[in-house]
């Protein structure tokens, strides 16, 4: 039997089926799954079903069940649990790039095992980090999402701590819920966060953005308030070491992964010479292509990428109306 003719019998025996509220009822009448997986990638076949059905209920137990790797395995009678569970995770970071935050989140959450799978939280985390984007800036609901992020972000690595995405997004949501919390809880948690940051740079260092972290660390650290740095001293006696050369080489280092990773790491290299008072041609170079690439950008990270170019061109007497910023 043909891939297409297995995926269109099966389709037909969903359709029957998809107002079946008991997803395991469903498993156990489905007798020749194994006959099913034999025919072409499942991921595919998985794909074919929700694009019909994605308006249905029984599509968003599928879903769930998908993501729910043992049961999948178990119904499918794959042997390469592995492969299995790095597919699906991939199509789950495919949603995140397309910000799907919402359906992402959903799936995420919906499936049994999700607080046991060190995996799934740290996405779990990261989708909340990027909802609570939505809200007004350190309001109630923000705060809210911001610290059950943090939560489950501190339980993935309560799980695994040599998972350096989790470490990442550790880094970030830690920097993030201290600072909606005032200038002292934002010094007291100043190591910690770079604790973080080296072991996202040790367990996953071909990670780009874990460099940038480290970079925009040690540039933040430097250009603190005089205020902050009062609360510093009665915290630790003096601020904690920062680098801006350090900060530098790990920006640089984020570029040499992947040069079009992130806008914000090129506005912070081009702030971090700036501060060094080397090369502003090459800063302005940078700033300038960020405009010109993300002006039209719906991100958030990429509008405050945008605002801090044209700030700081403002500040050397750039004005961008009088540059070209084309794509």
């Amino acid at each position: 039997m043909m891939a297409k003719e297995v995926v269109l019998k099966y389709l037909q025996f969903f359709k029957i089926i998809d107002k079946t509220i008991n997803f395991q009822r469903v498993i156990s009448k489905t007798k020749n799954l194994t006959e099913f997986a034999k025919y072409g990638n499942k991921s595919v076949i998985l794909s074919t079903i929700l694009s019909k059905y994605r308006n249905i209920e029984f599509t968003r137990q599928l879903m769930s069940i998908a993501i729910t790797f043992p049961f999948v395995v178990k119904a499918w009678g794959s042997r390469d649990h592995k492969l299995e569970e790095k597919q699906i995770l991939e199509e789950m970071d495919r949603l995140f790039d397309e910000n799907e935050f919402d359906k992402l989140y959903e799936i995420l959450k919906s499936q049994p095992s999700w607080y046991d799978n060190h995996d799934v939280l740290w996405r779990v985390a990261r989708c909340e980090f990027h909802l609570s984007k939505r809200e007004t800036n350190n309001s109630k609901d923000a705060i809210v999402l911001l610290e059950e992020a943090h939560r489950h972000v501190i339980k993935a690595i309560e799980l695994c701590d040599e998972c350096g995405p989790a470490h990442k997004w550790a880094a970030i949501l830690l920097n993030a819920v201290s600072s909606a919390k005032g200038t002292r809880e934002k010094i007291q948690q100043v190591l910690n966060v770079r604790t973080h940051m080296e072991k996202a740079i040790k367990y996953s260092p071909n990670d780009p953005t874990a460099h940038y972290l480290l970079g925009e660390w040690h540039y933040s650290c430097n250009q603190v308030s005089w205020i902050e740095r009062k609360v510093a001293a009665a915290i630790y006696g003096s601020l904690p070491e920062a680098n801006l050369e350090v900060g530098l080489q790990a920006l640089e280092k984020a570029e040499e992964l992947d040069s079009d990773f992130y806008s914000k790491n090129k506005v912070l290299i081009a702030k971090t010479l700036i501060a060094l008072n080397r090369d502003t041609n090459r800063a302005k170079s940078l700033m300038i292509a960020v405009i010109g690439k993300y002006k039209n950008s719906k991100k958030w990270d990429d509008i405050e990428a945008v605002k801090e170019a044209k700030e700081e061109l403002n500040k050397l007497g750039v004005k961008v109306t009088e540059i070209n910023v084309n794509n």
